[in-house]
Parts: C-alpha cells; structure tokens; sequence
C-alpha cells in the first residue's frame, strides 16, 4: 500500500528539469502561450489553462527541447528550439516555437516564436 501511494504522489509531481518563463507568439492563425514556471496560458480559439508536466530535451542533445504541457480537457506539447533569429517571425533571438495540439477532433500544429 505504501509503494502505491508513493507512485500516485509521483505521477502527479511535474518532471521539469529547470524553470522557464516565456511568452510565445505565432501568426495565421494567430496564437500566444504564456509559460511562468510550471504555470500555462495558452490562447488558440479558446483560452485554456495548462501545467508544465514533462521537460524533455532532444536525446543527446541539448535542443530542441518539448515541453508536455497538461490541463483539463486540453493538452499540448511545445516544441522549443533556441534561435539567434526566430525563423517564424521577425523575434530576433529567443526560440522557434512549435505546438502540437488539438481543437475536438481536429490535429493542430502551430508555429511561433517564443522570448524569455
């Protein structure tokens, strides 16, 4: 009984391996995505609050990174590549941004830029 409570104590902590503060932006269509700390606000048709579950880096590598972003009735997963000049808009540094989510049925994928 004690192994199982500390697996379900486990599978509800965020793995995040360090803290990011973020403001992210993409265009047709238009989107944005707030991340402060493990805190999500993410704004594609509808505003939806999300948690920073999962920080995963590229296996071997630094970047890119994808963040597994969690919330009630939504979820997305926010692929960040550090950049000197964002290549999907005119952000010079920062991050090329790019989101895997979903609207009902409908896959969706975004594309950005994100500042820190």
């Amino acid at each position: 009984m004690k192994y199982a409570l500390t697996l379900l104590t486990l599978a509800g902590t965020p793995a995040v391996a360090q803290t990011l503060d973020l403001a992210c932006t993409g265009t047709a269509p238009d989107w944005s995505l707030t991340l402060n700390g493990e805190t999500v606000e993410f704004d594609y048709r509808r505003t939806s609050d999300l948690t920073l579950m999962l920080d995963t880096p590229a296996v071997g590598e630094a970047a890119p990174r994808a963040l597994t972003l969690i919330g009630r009735g939504d979820s997305a997963i926010l692929i960040l590549e550090k950049t000197d000049a964002c290549r999907f808009g005119t952000d010079a540094g920062g991050y090329d941004a790019m989101v895997l989510t979903q609207r009902g049925e409908t896959p969706v994928l975004l594309t950005g830029c994100c500042l820190s």
